[in-house]
């Protein structure tokens, strides 16, 4: 069964996870969240981190793509699902290039996991220095 997945950090094109994780994946298009929730740098590794606060930040800019369940499985295991420093996946309303919603996964943290914020609030994760 396939699934809509919105990446924001690492998973898009040209950086660092993309490679191994999603360049077998179908890229739907270039979207962004409908509601605004925030995108920081994260910890001494400076990860990009959404942020589980809808309404505070900006509409975060990323790439959708359809994921097969085995590339599902292997993504919930690169963003350690539930684990304490891990992401959760949670379903967001995502709009495309067109103006068309889609409802996507996407990796967040919940606020209390993120501790260590290195970054103003970003509306997308471009960092050169990141890129592979």
């Amino acid at each position: 069964m396939p699934h809509l997945m919105f990446v924001y950090g690492t998973l898009k094109r040209g950086f660092v996870n993309h490679a191994d994780h999603l360049a077998e994946a179908e890229f739907i298009d270039q979207g962004r969240t409908c509601d605004a929730y925030p995108l920081v740098l994260h910890g001494q590794d400076f990860r990009p981190v959404l942020v589980e606060v809808k309404g505070q930040g900006h509409q975060v800019m990323g790439e959708l793509y359809r994921v097969d369940n085995q590339t599902l499985d292997a993504l919930d295991r690169l963003e350690r699902i539930n684990d304490h420093d891990g992401y959760r996946r949670r379903r967001l309303a995502i709009i495309d290039r067109q103006e068309q919603q889609h409802s996507a996964w996407v990796y967040m943290k919940p606020s209390a996991w993120v501790e260590d914020v290195r970054s103003e609030l970003m509306e997308s994760y471009d960092d050169d220095h990141h890129r592979v």
